[in-house]
């Protein structure tokens, strides 16, 4: 969470790096990490504030944080699973946190593993995705990752996406070239613009 909103991640190893949406983070730096740890009675609820941005990739809409203050608690993390095994009709469910309702779990297939959207490629799922899903684990059946949720349409139900997990494992693998520098305004996508043309005049054609 953040004060512009609220959104769902998921930790990919013990040391407390995590994984959301760019556009969770975005503009941010007061983030904070909520957890539900299993419990005898249900679930302790544990709210981390020291967390950084470590790479961000406005592209793909990915992020990658590390919570800095977990102290003893060991984290569960989810294994990233390969997108080449996914097939369409393969069920699959979502867990965030829409419209602030946490821990919420919902179920579909996939209908496509390549839906080209603005020059991207995303899973099509049925499974219901709503404002606050942003950031979360799309799961096979297996418990793998296979995508990260980004996108939704409220009033159009079975109509969600997910970032391929192949995107992320790309992020993760290349994370020096998108490492999060406050002091640098150029931190993983902002370019100078070109010079533009110094004839203005009408291109000859032979």
């Amino acid at each position: 969470s953040s004060p512009a909103g609220m959104g769902s991640g998921f930790f990919i190893n013990e040391q407390g790096y995590l994984i959301t949406n760019y556009h969770v983070v975005e503009k941010e730096t007061k983030i904070e990490v909520t957890v539900y740890k299993k419990a005898k009675d249900g679930f302790d609820k544990k709210v981390f504030k020291g967390v950084r941005i470590e790479a961000i990739n406005p592209f793909v809409d990915l992020a990658l944080l590390k919570v800095e203050d977990l102290g003893d608690m060991q984290v569960k993390f989810a294994y990233l699973g390969d997108i080449s095994d996914i097939e369409a009709g393969e069920q699959v469910f979502a867990i965030g946190n829409p419209l602030g309702l946490e821990r919420t779990v919902t179920n579909g297939v996939v209908s496509t593993t390549n839906r080209a959207f603005e020059g991207l490629i995303y899973l099509q799922t049925d499974a219901a995705i709503n404002p606050g899903n942003s950031g979360g684990p799309l799961f096979n059946l297996s418990g793998e990752v296979i995508g990260v949720t980004n996108m939704g349409y409220i009033f159009l139900g079975g109509l969600g996406f997910a970032i391929p997990v192949d995107y992320v494992k790309h992020f993760l693998d290349n994370r020096d070239a998108f490492a999060y520098d406050k002091d640098n305004p150029n931190t993983g996508f902002r370019y100078i613009q070109p010079d533009g043309r110094r004839n203005k005049g009408r291109p000859k054609i032979d």
